[in-house]
């Protein structure tokens, strides 16, 4: 009972944003407020939820630099829990399938989030050429390298987009490890169990530009053994 209560709230909370947040993009015409909004949608989803976020290495990231955030993906709430914790604008991006729902896909496609057609190499090809423009002019990303949320709670393999989106965009890498939303609620659940999440910024990786593929290699099995390291000791 408690977890369709829970679920209740998150969509009426979550369709009020959407629709507050619409009218000041449309009305002021201002993108940028939408980081604000998502922010404070974040905490109080995370609130509902009974989940608390304890966060650690917070003071490796610089305000005026730009990131690419690579995190390990296991849970619904791993967006909210980001979004709601790190102190930066960050931009996400989301399957295009998603602008399809009512008032949140209508949000989502107004937003400075992302769209991608994971179906079309071209349509994502070219949202990687913008999106490495828009972290040159000041964007930071959030990229789930695993590329889907993991069944067990463990990091999978890391697929190459994070890396090749550094190279391009010369902004440095920020391995983020989430230690406790698998527990909250898993892959293919309906089910919220309240809890603790531990959010871990490691060490900035740089890759420069052009970068060969065993660069590539290692950088992407340094920023996985970093994540790894919290989150496979926890499940």
């Amino acid at each position: 009972m408690r977890t369709w209560f829970v679920f209740f709230a998150i969509s009426v909370v979550t369709v009020a944003f959407a629709i507050a947040v619409m009218f000041h993009m449309f009305v002021f015409r201002d993108r940028d407020v939408f980081f604000l909004y998502a922010r404070t949608w974040s905490r109080i989803l995370l609130r509902l939820a009974g989940i608390r976020v304890v966060s650690f290495g917070l003071d490796r990231i610089r305000a005026t630099e730009r990131y690419v955030y690579t995190c390990n993906h296991a849970s619904l709430f791993d967006i909210p829990v980001v979004l709601a914790s790190i102190p930066d604008n960050i931009r996400i991006m989301y399957k295009r399938e998603l602008e399809k729902i009512p008032v949140f896909g209508w949000c989502l496609r107004m937003s400075p989030f992302i769209a991608i057609d994971r179906a079309d190499g071209r349509d994502a090809m070219a949202r990687l050429e913008e999106t490495v423009e828009s972290m040159r002019a000041g964007s930071s990303v959030l990229v789930f390298p695993e590329g889907t949320r993991s069944e067990d709670g463990r990091v999978a393999q890391f697929k190459r987009g994070a890396f090749v989106l550094a190279a391009r965009s010369g902004k440095p890498l920020i391995p983020v490890a989430l230690v406790g939303t698998h527990n909250i609620l898993p892959a293919r659940t309906r089910r919220i169990v309240p809890g603790t999440v531990e959010l871990h910024i490691e060490d900035p990786v740089v890759l420069e530009s052009p970068v060969s593929r065993q660069a590539e290699s290692t950088a992407m099995a340094t920023v996985r053994t970093s994540i790894g390291r919290h989150v496979d000791l926890q499940v």
